[in-house]
């Protein structure tokens, strides 16, 4: 048994067992860029995710330190764009600073998703 597949296991428990943790984001993946400049988005997905309001600096991708209000965690995999937009449950949206996770060697995915907001 590879470490990968122990990894994956211990993330499968870990998702049954936060179920009632878990809480109901609406995904709408980046669409394009209209006429206008403005950004379209598909249909929003229902996802379930660890929903985490906070306050912590955070470094994006592209170096700079912002305040980040909300993580989530995706315990199973889940693909998404820096220009995506979640709105959580409480209907507010924000914009995503950061994606991470680490990453599964044999499949190329997270074995979880975290999602930084601010």
């Amino acid at each position: 048994m590879s470490l990968a597949t122990i990894v994956q296991d211990g993330v499968s428990i870990a998702n049954s067992v936060t179920t009632a943790l878990q809480a109901t984001v609406t995904h709408k993946a980046f669409s394009s860029v209209d006429g206008y400049g403005k950004p379209t988005f598909g249909t929003g997905v229902s996802r379930t995710a660890i929903v985490e309001r906070r306050q912590k600096y955070v470094r994006t991708a592209l170096g700079e330190e912002k305040l980040s209000l909300a993580r989530l965690l995706f315990l199973v995999p889940v693909t998404v764009d820096e220009r995506d937009e979640f709105t959580l449950p409480d209907g507010s949206t924000m914009p995503i600073l950061r994606i991470g996770g680490p990453v599964d060697g044999t499949t190329g995915n997270e074995f979880i998703v975290e999602v930084e907001l601010g």
